[in-house]
């Protein structure tokens, strides 16, 4: 009958020490992983939303007045505007009707809509309306994603700024 021997115990291994190189080490590629992943963040976030409506706030500013006039010129002529964004028949349809203060069409504007996406510029659309009957103007879209957009509908009439609007519409699949 053979007989086992307890395994020899395992060659002693040295304690471990905390010298200043390893810490020092340690700190650098802490601060390093810190600043590489703030840098890509920071990088993705200014990609996809650069926060700029305007390109420049003093332009702007400087026709503030002639933005106010607009408005009320606009709210004078009293006119009934509504926007619908629907699916149908495999696109996107935006349709507007504008009526007048007594309820008649108002015919012969120039329309365009914007659909901005609230979070990824690069998915803004621009697509100018055709007028299907009077006061009555629609386009098509392709491949528009679900959820909420921002409907920037603006009318002219004679190359003359007279109706801008800003809505939320939400686009359901």
């Amino acid at each position: 009958m053979p007989i086992d021997l307890p395994a020899p115990p395992p060659a002693p291994r040295a304690p471990f020490r905390l010298s200043g190189r390893f810490v020092l080490f340690a700190m650098i590629g802490f601060f390093a992983v810190v600043a590489g992943v703030n840098g890509v963040m920071m990088t993705i976030a200014i990609r996809t939303m650069p926060g700029v409506d305007v390109r420049s706030a003093y332009e702007t500013s400087q026709r503030f007045n002639q933005e106010i006039a607009r408005m009320r010129a606009q709210n004078e002529r009293g006119w009934h505007v509504d926007a619908d964004l629907r699916r149908e028949g495999g696109a996107e349809v935006v349709a507007v009707t504008f009526a007048d203060k007594s309820g008649q069409p108002v015919a012969g504007l120039s329309v365009d809509v914007r659909l901005e996406h609230p979070a990824r510029r690069g998915s803004d659309r621009q697509v100018e309306l055709a007028e299907i009957a009077p006061g009555h103007y629609q386009a098509r879209l392709l491949d528009l994603p679900a959820g909420a957009w921002t409907l920037v509908l603006s009318a002219q009439r004679d190359a003359a700024a007279v109706f801008d609007t800003r809505s939320r519409v939400m686009l359901k699949d």
